[in-house]
This record gives C-alpha cells, sequence and structure tokens, in this order.
C-alpha cells in the first residue's frame, strides 16, 4: 500500500513538471524556453518507464565458495544479476544485508585485546557496490567477508536499487538468496597444567599423565626386554641374583564434565561469551588425549551435551554444537547448574567456563564444592569491568577450596594460556 501510494505520488509530480516545462514554454516562447522543454522530455519520459520497470524480473543469485570455515578465515561470495529486459539503466546499487553476527571481524586471539569494549570490533563495511549496467543483462558482483566470526550463518537478502538520472525515481528491491554457513570455532593455545589422577591411595598430582608412576610400587617382577633401568629393584635383585622389576600401581583416571555458560544478564559480554566457547573447544580437545571420558555440556536457551568417544562423529557433534550456541540475555545459568548437579557423579572433574560471576553462581559452586564434588572454575572477564563484587566472589570460591583461573586480556592474547583442567 505504501509502496503504491509512493508510486502514484512520484508519476504526479514527473507529470506535473512536464506539464510546468510546456506551460511555461508556451507562455515564454522563443527558441531557449522550447530547447529546454524538448531537452528534458526524454529525461522525463524515461523516468515515468523507471517508474514501470518490472524489477521483480531481476534474478539474483548468491554464492558462497565455502560452506565450512574456521573462525578468522575470509569467505568469497559471487552475487550474479541476470536481467531478462534489456532495458537501459544507468546505475545499479547492489548491497548484500549482511546478518548481525557477522559485523564483527574475529581477528583470532587479537580481538580479546578489545574484551573491555568489544562494540570496536563491529568495524565491517557493508557488502555493496555500484553498477553501470546500461543494456547488460548479465552482472556479477565479488566480494570477501574476512575475519568471519564463529556461527551457523545465514545469507538471505539481497537490495538492488536503481532510479533515474535526476534522482526523481528510486526503485529499491529485496530479493532472497539464501545461502548457509558454519563457522568452527577458532582454537586457544592451552597449557592444561596440573593433572590430578586418582589412587588406591588417594590422590596425587603430576605433571604428566603417564602408564606407571614410580612412587606407587605394587610388587616387583622379573625383568622384561623393554623397562626402564630406574624401575629395577636392586637390593631383590642383589638377593636373588637375577634382575628383578619392581611393579607399579595401575592408574585410575577421574573422567571430565566441561560446563558452558550460555547466559548473560548483559548483552556487551558477547566477547567474553566468544572466549567462553574457543576455551571450551580447546579444553575439550587438549583433554580427550589425556582423559578416558570427557563430556561437554552447553547450558543455554537449551541444554545441550557431547562426549567425546573414539571416531569422528562425537568430534564433529561438539564443533556443530559450539558453532551453532548463541548467547541468551538471563540470568538462569545458577538454576541450571543446581539441576545439572543432580545428574553429576562425585567420580569426575568438572570445569566450569563462565562470563558472569553473581552471587548465585558461586554460591552454586560452592554447594557443589560441599558436595565432595572436584569443581574448578575459568572465569572470563576484562580487567577494566570487573568489580568488587566479582572479586569477591572469587575470593570466597578460593578459600571454599575451589580452584580459579581469572582470564582477561592479558592473559587471553599470549601465545600459550596456562589453564588448570584437573
Amino acid at each position: 500500500m505504501i509502496q503504491s501510494i509512493k508510486t502514484i505520488v512520484t508519476l504526479s509530480l514527473v507529470i506535473a513538471l512536464m506539464a510546468l516545462l510546456f506551460t511555461y514554454s508556451m507562455f515564454q516562447g522563443g527558441f531557449v524556453s522550447w530547447f529546454l522543454f524538448f531537452s528534458f522530455i526524454p529525461i522525463l519520459l524515461y523516468a515515468i518507464f523507471m517508474i514501470f520497470y518490472p524489477m521483480g524480473l531481476m534474478k539474483i543469485e548468491r554464492h558462497v565458495h565455502q560452506h565450512y570455515l574456521k573462525a578468522g578465515q575470509t569467505l568469497k561470495v559471487t552475487v550474479t544479476i541476470r536481467r531478462r529486459i534489456p532495458f537501459p539503466l544507468f546505475y545499479l546499487i547492489v548491497e548484500d544485508e549482511l546478518p548481525e553476527m557477522v559485523t564483527w571481524h574475529d581477528t583470532k586471539q587479537f580481538k580479546y585485546r578489545f574484551l573491555g569494549y568489544p562494540e570496536q570490533l563491529k568495524n565491517r563495511n557493508k557488502a555493496k557496490s555500484v553498477m553501470f549496467p546500461f543494456l547488460r543483462q548479465k552482472l556479477q558482483f565479488n566480494y570477501e567477508i574476512d575475519a568471519i566470526p564463529r556461527g551457523r550463518h545465514h545469507l538471505n537478502q539481497i537490495k538492488v536499487v536503481t532510479g533515474d538520472l535526476l534522482g526523481f525515481v528510486r526503485r529499491e528491491q529485496l530479493v532472497n538468496a539464501d545461502a548457509y554457513v558454519l563457522v568452527e570455532p577458532g582454537e586457544i593455545p592451552l597449557n592444561l597444567g596440573i593433572e590430578q589422577s586418582t589412587f588406591e591411595e588417594g590422590q596425587q598430582t603430576n605433571y604428566a599423565v603417564k602408564a606407571n608412576h614410580t612412587n606407587l610400587v605394587s610388587g616387583v617382577r622379573d625383568y622384561a626386554p623393554g623397562d626402564q633401568m630406574s624401575w629395577i629393584d636392586w637390593k631383590t635383585t642383589a638377593r636373588k641374583r637375577a634382575l628383578v622389576t619392581k611393579e607399579f600401581e595401575e592408574e585410575k583416571q577421574k573422567d571430565l564434565t566441561i560446563i558452558l555458560n550460555g547466559h548473560a544478564e548483559d548483552e556487551k559480554r558477547w566477547l567474553a561469551f566468544e572466549a567462553g566457547v574457543e576455551l571450551t573447544y580447546s579444553i575439550s580437545l587438549k583433554a580427550y588425549e589425556d582423559y578416558g571420558d570427557v563430556s561437554v555440556v552447553a547450558l543455554g536457551k537449551i541444554r545441550d551435551d557431547v562426549t567425546l568417544k573414539h571416531g569422528k562423529q562425537s568430534f564433529e557433534k561438539l564443533t556443530r554444537m559450539l558453532s551453532q550456541i548463541q548467547m541468551v540475555k538471563d540470568n538462569q545459568f545458577a538454576k541450571q547448574l543446581k539441576r545439572e548437579a543432580w545428574h553429576l557423579s562425585k567420580d569426575r572433574h568438572l570445569v566450569i567456563l563462565t562470563h558472569d560471576l553473581s552471587t548465585s553462581i558461586y554460591q552454586t559452586i560452592l554447594q557443589l564444592k560441599q558436595q565432595q564434588v572436584d569443581v574448578q572454575l575459568v572465569f572470563v572477564r576484562s580487567k577494566h569491568l570487573i568489580g568488587h563484587d566479582e572479586r569477591h566472589g572469587m575470593d570466597q570460591l578460593h578459600y571454599g577450596g575451589v580452584r580459579v583461573t581469572w582470564l582477561n586480556e592479558d592473559r587471553l592474547t599470549k601465545r600459550q594460556i596456562e589453564v588448570s583442567a584437573s
């Protein structure tokens, strides 16, 4: 309805201008006035034709050169326009309407320098081009989305604008040209640091998970080729006059559960949430090499989880889950964490990654610790934005026996980040 009114108004203005020029020529007379009238007639007739030009007959297609990328890579896109009617167009403006999720630059670890003011990353130029087709029926527009961020991106509408020479007529058309791109989260170089293993005699900390531990001897046996010299029991060897090797107690590892906070009371924490996603992905892949069972739980709009197993299927599910998860604006994480604790076995390590540390969250974590759950917190927050309440929360967790790792812009931009997953 609004478009029809605009068309009628534009047509009326063009006709009125023609009538005004004709009236001026009739009353003024002379060569100049009639020359002016006849000079403007083609321009005004073209404007009338442009009012009725069928924009809907344009066929517009979008072709993405890659459907699967890693965060920070460059996506190449080609927009093709095919015109069925060879009507002369003096200009054509083509603009790809990019989704909100693509408006910021993912510069890998360097983006965390803006952890305190993430809006500065939203400086992407529009995918826009001005063409001068005239009678050409096929046009192409190529552009790139560099440093593309994580997510499942839906590229949908393309806007096409044209008009007459004097700007009396402006025709605009929005065309749906669907394309989907899945961008996997980036990986952060990690050093998982100290790990804990459980033995029948209690707990012990070590820096590398090994098949045998030389300080827990369970017996002796005859020497076998391949045994290390440090394993030989020299006293028993001297007594028996034959090489005897110590036997070590077999390690029993705890399994690992990683919980990601997908909630936030403030939308401006979206970059800290992105750090949590990348840390979850990196810790999962790194810990899988050392732990027998690694489970990842994402608590957001819905609960989603995956258990890493041998084979590609579980890793593909993890990648897909962390690629598509989006932050939800509410404060329901503490409640979801409590519900999650009911299903959590006490013989598992628990790592919680969060960009928010409200009173309800750290009190819930303290309750988990009181239930003998081996829990660790990884907290992402800019050093410029962290408040007194959050520092108090970290202190309370520390005094309660919870291992706390605070990651700010200084630590996130290092070549390697130290995170304990024990």
